[in-house]
Order: C-alpha cells, then structure tokens, then sequence
C-alpha cells in the first residue's frame, strides 16, 4: 500500500550545488499572488486533486507534453511534468517530492504492435502528440533492450504497424479488449532492462515563486494527495474510465509510487544517462482541447 505523505515533511527543494530546504511550518496562508496549477487528465493522477482546494489557483487542463511547454512559457506556475521536461529545465524549476512512478507495470504506457518488437527496425509507429516521456522511454527501449534502429515515429492519426498510447486512451484500449498482436507495458520492459522502477512525471514549480507560495502551494498539493491516496474508491466511483471497475482502478493506482524516494531517484539518473545517449530529439507540441 501507499504511504500517505507526512505534511511536516519537507515537498520542495531547489537543485543547486547548497539545497535551499522549504519549511511548511514556517510559511504564513496569506500569500496575494494567483496561481495556475497544471490538472494532469489521466486516472493515475486523480490523487494529486481529490481535495486540491483554494481560491487562490486556477487549474489549467493540459496532457504532459503541452503542461510542459506551458510551464516553460510561464504560463503556469506549478504542475506534474514529464519527467524528460524537468531533466531538460533543471534550475528553472523547483522540484518537488511528489510525482508519478511504477516498479514494473504500469498499466497505461503501452506499445501496441503487429510484429514483435524485435522486429520494428525499419518500421512505423504512430506517436501520441500528448507524450513528453513516454516516447523518450520507447526510444531507449528501441535502442538498448531491442535492440532496433530506423524506427519512424509519426503522428497518431496516421497508420503504422505499431502505436505508443498513453493514460486513460491506453487502458480504456486494455479494458474494451481490442487491441493489436502484441503489447508492451513499457515501465515493465524498463524494469526488465535495468531492474529500476520508472519516473513519469514530477511535481515542480517555478523556480522564481517565494517561500511563502512554495509553502502554500505544497501545503495544499499534499493535504489533497494524502486524502485522495486514501480515498481511491471516491475516485473509482468517478467513472472516469467508465469500462474500468471499482476493483480496477485501486489496482491501477495502488500500482503507482507517488513518493519518490532513493530508488526513484537512481531511476531518473539512469533514465537521463541513456537519454543522453540518443540523439536529441522531442515530439511537437499539438493543440489540446480536453473532452470531459
């Protein structure tokens, strides 16, 4: 099981060479800056916002790779990045503790094919435009666990031989059974690869907010994580994937850490490690508009 985060814990650090440590207990609740609050649309992150209140935030709908370039146009203020965006604006953002990984299957990060995927060299696989990490792991995975080059990513709507789908679009796939000859959980194959859990996303915030918005902004992220991660079953009633049961979603989202510890943390460092490796490359950003 989870482990609720204890709110006398330290949520936020800035990454420099002296760690500047925020204290809850010290910051006042009266701060006059709004805030823009990135709302991540997927099942897994429903815990982060099962009791995220205040009047002093607006939250803005975005899927991972928009929240991202969103948050690099300071557009917002905090939100839950793509962990391949926060390696990428590392300084200007402070980092947060909570986020969302796996230690082995993930169950909505998946590589639909018609052909086993040792044998993709070469072929064509369409990309959701919402992907920031994701399409960064399925790139390692090509390179160093199947070892194939000459795969061409192309846009979701065109078609391929196989197809990299993320968040509720993936499991409402898994949980309708139709799907293609051959699926790969990628948190699962990174497990396989490297024997790590893997980092999706990581809560940040810009690195320019002051103490006092730190401290109200983490106070009130981890009182609604602490009620949402026990309280699954307020959200399973949400229906938010509706073929999905009660049953289900405790099982998906009990299969998620949200508090990333040392292991998490060595997982980032070797997911950076390999990135580095590739040649750089990101997906475009597409326009969104949520259909809730």
């Amino acid at each position: 099981m989870l482990v609720e985060y204890p709110l006398s814990a330290t949520p936020f650090t800035t990454k420099s060479p002296s760690t500047t440590e925020i204290d809850l207990q010290a910051m006042p609740n009266e701060v006059e800056t709004r805030w823009r609050i990135g709302f991540m649309p997927y099942l897994n992150s429903a815990v982060f916002y099962a009791r995220l209140e205040g009047d002093w935030f607006d939250l803005i709908e975005l899927p991972p790779r928009n929240m991202a370039a969103s948050m690099q146009k300071r557009e917002l203020d905090a939100g839950p990045l793509p962990i391949a965006e926060v390696l990428r604006m590392q300084g200007n953002v402070v980092e947060g503790s909570l986020g969302v990984a796996t230690n082995g299957l993930a169950r909505s990060v998946l590589l639909l094919s018609d052909v086993p995927a040792e044998e993709l060299s070469g072929r064509t696989v369409a990309v959701t435009g919402h992907t920031s990490t994701s399409v960064q792991l399925l790139r390692i995975l090509f390179a160093d666990h199947w070892t194939v080059d000459d795969v061409q990513l192309r846009g979701p709507e065109e078609e391929c031989v196989a197809e990299l789908l993320i968040g509720d679009a993936a499991l409402k796939v898994v949980h309708s059974g139709i799907g293609r000859r051959f699926v790969y959980d990628l948190s699962y194959e990174w497990k396989r690869l490297t024997g790590l859990p893997f980092v999706f996303a990581r809560w940040v915030a810009r690195s320019d907010a002051t103490a006092q918005e730190l401290g109200r902004f983490a106070e009130t992220l981890h009182k609604s994580f602490a009620y949402g991660i026990s309280h699954i079953n307020e959200i399973a009633d949400l229906k938010l994937v509706p073929s999905m049961s009660g049953d289900d979603v405790s099982t998906y989202i009990n299969g998620f850490t949200y508090e990333l510890g040392e292991a998490e943390h060595a997982a980032i460092d070797e997911f950076q490690s390999r990135l580095e490796r590739l040649p750089q490359w990101r997906p475009n950003v597409i326009p969104y508009s949520s259909d809730r």
